[in-house]
């Protein structure tokens, strides 16, 4: 009885990791981190040098936008001021 037992708990471990293995092997998550890869010039948009953006209206004209400072409170309940210079 005893030896029945233990033989089916060695087949569980080897059946967990045959599936672990397998499940590796097929790339389900990702074996590494890109924690190195860190761009300080990224924004949700592409950011120019100076931290600007180029932003095209519908005139084609391109338009000099640069951020200075944002609250992150401050456009909770309403849209975004834009000061056209």
């Amino acid at each position: 009885m005893k030896s029945n037992k233990l033989k089916n708990i060695f087949l569980g471990i080897i059946a967990v990791n045959l599936t672990l293995i397998t499940l590796i092997q097929l790339n389900i998550w990702p074996s590494t981190a890109n924690a190195t890869d860190f761009n300080a010039n990224y924004g949700l948009v592409p950011l120019n040098e100076n931290g600007s953006i180029n932003v095209t209206l519908s005139s084609t004209e391109i338009v000099d936008v640069r951020i200075k400072e944002v609250d992150m409170f401050a456009f909770t309940f309403c849209t975004v001021p834009v000061e056209i210079q």
